[in-house]
């Protein structure tokens, strides 16, 4: 299984409106208070590195580690030359390849070609994809890399420049796709962000005057500029879209007074950008050089980038420092658990205020509802897993009323037989050796069969998000999110199942909520968890608002399996119980039966069965009136051969 370190899941708590950035971390070692040398920034949430462009020690692309800011390395950078400067800027594109430009100035270097060289990885040495004069003009002082493969686009502009140049990736190399008019000579001077490859673009920079961030569309068209107000009054440098969830932020920097300040848009049906306040200035002293001193940056120079895993803007402020900020002030990152994953809601925060619903096989499900988000936690070791044997999906049913969807599941583990519903969405989230962030796959029915796509757990946007910890919690949790390639934007109720099994057909479903739900193999789910009337952002309007329904999907027996292929004893239901629960097992041939009870210190309480049956599946009904409360065990012996040990709980 292909696994990536991959970055904190989202969570959008309430605005705290006068909150700051915390600091994480502050690294002056390639900042030079006599020269503006070192000018961009990238993080590279493959390796989890931060990779800078600086010509303090000559032409290098110095790798920092983004989790405390120390020096690890530095890009291949032999054969790169020409120029203003050989190296002026770096970016990372969406899928890992690290772009590199040189810096153009007509007026100091005529005839000076803008030259991008492409690293596969970090260990890789430069490749030159791009080398052409363009126009003549200015190109370096901005450079971005989104998208992937041959959807990778680099847009580049420069002090009075009145375009942005767009250039494609071939594969083998770049080639000029088209330039972008500017509003006005150098408007995106210190920063170019797209919000998709080929799409609308933030931009900011000015040659004269301090005109605010903007978006435009592709072809240069404004469509809405940054109140001054909400930004940073006296002119911003360089900007950073983010999409995180239903949050839509643009950050920007002042380099002329040390401040990052973030700004909150809306976009609504026919295309109106409006804009909200969205936290103070960041705390300026740790970012002055050596923590200190202010130094005067009258280019603007600054870069800003996102740190993914830790949730955190990556500034750069060019004579004075890089630096890691939080942005857990503004907009928290984390599951709802407020303490290592602890399960409880406070009522501090926008989470709707349920959260356990259920328990199976010594294991709790916690469903938890957030804006335009819906969580499923389970407990217990059941995706931290060194034999990667388990996965736990997630099935969703978003007209439960209607026929829409298929009661099939979309994979062959644990050979579950029947939904009781006719779901739309699954999600499967896969195991893996160690506590992380984990990685799935979103399948979703067409008409006539299952389609997918895969998610990493990087960003909302994807539709899911997923995270593994082993910690007291022991919590595999997996996120549903509100969009078009998630759960999806057009229902007002939904019902869900959930459920580990082990990933081969002849495996056995471990645990499923509700509890209701059979144990084992092929088994055939009845009841799902109904949430109805759902309100604004998919918060139940209904404060009981979780129901257990019982299925309609009819159980059809597959042909040529009336027989179980093998010895199997199920989990009771219910469980816990009082005072009665029922115990299923199944019989591949004719074979004497015994099934014993034993109470917590392994002492033998009673048999429960002691003869001989025929093959098929069986059940029994065991009654606990005369027993104590507690924890007991049952055994299943066949033919002398003890099959396996259950354990139930008896609660009075």
């Amino acid at each position: 299984m292909f696994k990536k370190v991959l970055p904190i899941i989202f969570l959008l708590l309430s605005q705290t409106t006068y909150a700051q950035y915390r600091v994480n971390w502050t690294n002056y070692d390639v900042m030079n208070p006599g020269n503006d040398l070192t000018r961009s920034i990238a993080y590279n949430r493959q390796t989890d590195h931060v990779l800078v462009a600086t010509r303090k020690y000559g032409t290098d692309v110095i790798i920092l580690d983004a989790a405390n800011g120390d020096s690890v390395g530095r890009l291949n950078t032999d054969g790169i030359s020409g120029g203003t400067y050989p190296i002026n800027m770096v970016s990372v594109a969406n899928d890992g390849v690290i772009y590199v430009s040189n810096l153009i100035a007509p007026q100091y270097t005529p005839g000076a070609t803008f030259k991008v060289y492409r690293y596969d990885s970090e260990d890789g040495a430069p490749e030159l994809v791009f080398d052409n004069a363009l126009d003549g003009g200015r190109y370096g002082d901005s450079f971005t890399a989104v998208g992937t493969g041959p959807d990778t686009y680099i847009y580049s502009s420069g002090m009075g420049n009145p375009n942005i140049v767009v250039l494609r990736n071939t594969g083998s190399e770049l080639v000029l796709d088209h330039n972008i008019p500017l509003p006005s000579p150098g408007a995106a001077r210190h920063g170019i962000s797209p919000v998709s490859p080929g799409g609308n673009i933030w931009i900011n920079g000015a040659d004269t005057g301090t005109p605010p961030p903007r978006l435009i569309t592709n072809d240069g068209t404004v469509i809405a500029e940054v109140p001054d107000s909400l930004a940073s009054p006296g002119g911003t440098s360089c900007i950073k879209h983010l999409s995180l969830g239903n949050y839509k932020l643009v950050t920007v920097s002042n380099a002329w007074s040390i401040s990052i300040r973030s700004v909150r848009y809306f976009e609504d049906e026919l295309g109106t950008v409006t804009f909200d306040y969205f936290g103070s200035d960041c705390d300026s002293l740790p970012l002055l050089y050596e923590g200190n001193t202010f130094v005067n940056n009258i280019n603007a120079t600054a870069s800003l980038d996102y740190d993914s895993k830790r949730h955190s803007i990556i500034s750069l402020f060019g004579y004075n420092s890089i630096a890691s900020m939080s942005l857990d002030s503004l907009v928290k990152a984390s599951t709802p658990r407020p303490d290592s994953l602890t399960v409880n809601i406070d009522g501090k925060n926008d989470f709707f205020p349920t959260d356990h619903v259920g328990l199976s096989n010594g294991r709790d499900l916690f469903i938890t509802w957030s804006e335009g988000k819906l969580f499923f936690g389970v407990t217990g070791h059941t995706l931290i897993d060194p034999t990667e044997t388990n996965r736990m999906y997630i099935a969703l049913d978003l007209d439960p009323d209607g026929d829409a969807g298929s009661s099939t599941a979309p994979e062959e583990a644990a050979d579950v037989r029947k939904y009781p519903f006719k779901a739309d969405v699954v999600y499967m989230v896969e195991p893996w050796t160690e506590p992380d962030y984990l990685i799935g796959t979103i399948y979703k029915w067409n008409g006539s069969e299952w389609t997918y796509t895969l998610f990493d757990g990087n960003m909302a946007n994807q539709g899911a998000l997923a995270y593994g910890d082993e910690g007291e919690g022991k919590l595999t949790e997996v996120c549903a999110v509100k969009n078009d390639v998630g759960i999806g934007v057009d229902f007002a109720s939904i019902g869900m199942l959930a459920y580990v099994a082990e990933k081969n057909a002849s495996g056995d479903v471990l645990c499923s909520f509700p509890e209701n739900n059979p144990l084992g193999n092929s088994v055939s789910f009845t009841h799902f968890y109904l949430a109805d009337s759902l309100g604004k952002n998919m918060f139940p309007t209904d404060q009981k608002y979780i129901k257990i329904a019982e299925g309609t999907v009819s159980v059809e027996q597959k042909e040529g399996e009336m027989v179980p292929t093998a010895y199997r004893l199920h989990q009771n239901y219910p469980n816990p119980f009082n005072p009665e629960t029922r115990i299923s097992y199944d019989l591949s041939r004719s074979a004497h039966v015994k099934l014993d009870l034993f109470d917590i210190s392994g002492r033998h309480i009673l048999t429960l069965l002691d003869k001989r049956e025929t093959a098929g599946s069986h059940s029994l009904t065991v009654n606990g009136r005369q027993l104590a409360s507690g924890i007991y065990f049952y055994k299943l012996t066949v033919d002398q051969k003890i099959i396996s040990i259950k354990k139930m709980a008896l609660i009075k």
